[in-house]
């Protein structure tokens, strides 16, 4: 199982105390980005546009539910589709000019509801189909994001055989839940930076050995992998992902219904929760990626494959 260790405290904006860095890794969070209205009418437009999203049974299931704006993102190719396109919504439009990074505006949305219980498996974002700007707003209910320097055992998943990453997420959720339901887990909070006007949490995970070793254990064997921090999110933020955060970090959250508070015994359940996720689209020429973190590249990975592929093509010919 993954190591953890207390997150790294943040470097407070001077000017504006809701604004929380992590400069060394290239990660932003800000807090109340939206307001409560704006939050409120973010998750009525949600239902609004699907209304069999809000029965019950939808709405208590484990799986999550996504919308998708702009051109539509390619669960297959883990970029954005060439022609299923629609129209940005007004209160994604609405946002646009108060994110931190003006020359490269996101035109790509993807919306989705978590019911409790649901998570996301680790893993990084394509690098080459999307600029480095790489935000999560969030809304609903607060969850704890864990976040891991990448190591050899991620390298070697990119480079396994290509499937739909829907199947993938579904698969590893399966794994974790029952790692969860085989640990005795408990989440404290263990470090709180407090400003002039709010506060935020950063929290850490403990585990415990499961009681019975499962294969999917196996594929960490001999790998020393780095420790995992998790940095709570509150409702209303908005994340941001550049740098090392983007390229040389997984990023995950665990499936779970209830942390444990910091007194270590007050049992804090999940509430629904709602995401926007917001890229910059690459095409043509842009399309590229020459970042310090090639094990997780798909650039680099595709650059492999390409010349292993002439290889294996020169070999034959040459016989």
């Amino acid at each position: 199982m993954t190591a953890t260790r207390e997150a790294p405290a943040p470097t407070v904006d001077p000017l504006n105390p809701k604004i929380l860095r992590w400069p060394d890794i290239g990660l932003t969070l800000i807090l109340d980005f939206i307001s409560e209205a704006e939050e409120a009418a973010m998750i009525e437009a949600f239902y609004a546009r699907d209304p069999l999203t809000n029965t019950s049974d939808q709405r208590n299931g484990r799986r999550r539910i996504s919308q998708h704006y702009g051109y539509h993102f390619d669960y297959t190719t883990f970029g954005a589709s060439e022609t299923h396109f629609t129209p940005v919504p007004s209160y994604i439009e609405a946002i646009l000019p108060r994110l931190p990074v003006h020359d490269c505006l996101p035109d790509q949305f993807t919306v989705q509801y978590y019911p409790p219980g649901s998570g996301i498996p680790p893993h990084v974002d394509t690098h080459s189909l999307f600029a480095e700007p790489l935000y999560s707003l969030s809304f609903g209910s607060a969850v704890p994001m864990q976040f891991r320097p990448v190591g050899p055992n991620d390298a070697r998943k990119m480079r396994l055989p290509k499937r739909s990453l829907q199947t993938a997420q579904a698969q590893e959720e399966e794994e974790e839940e029952e790692k969860a339901h085989n640990s005795r887990e408990r989440t404290a909070i263990t470090t709180t930076t407090t400003t002039a006007t709010t506060t935020i949490t950063t929290i850490t995970t403990a585990t415990t050995a499961p009681a019975q070793k499962r294969d999917s254990d196996d594929d960490d064997k001999g790998e020393e992998q780095q420790a995992a921090w998790d940095l709570l999110l509150p409702p209303r933020s908005l994340l941001l992902m550049t740098g090392a955060s983007r390229y040389g970090y997984t990023h995950a959250i665990r499936p779970r219904k209830t942390d444990v508070a910091a007194d270590g015994t007050t049992v804090v359940p999940r509430r629904d929760r709602y995401s926007v996720t917001m890229r910059k689209v690459r095409r043509g020429a842009e399309v590229g990626c020459a970042c310090a973190y090639p094990g997780v590249c798909d650039a680099r990975i595709r650059a492999e494959r390409e010349a292993a592929e002439r290889e294996e093509k020169e070999l034959a010919e040459s016989k």
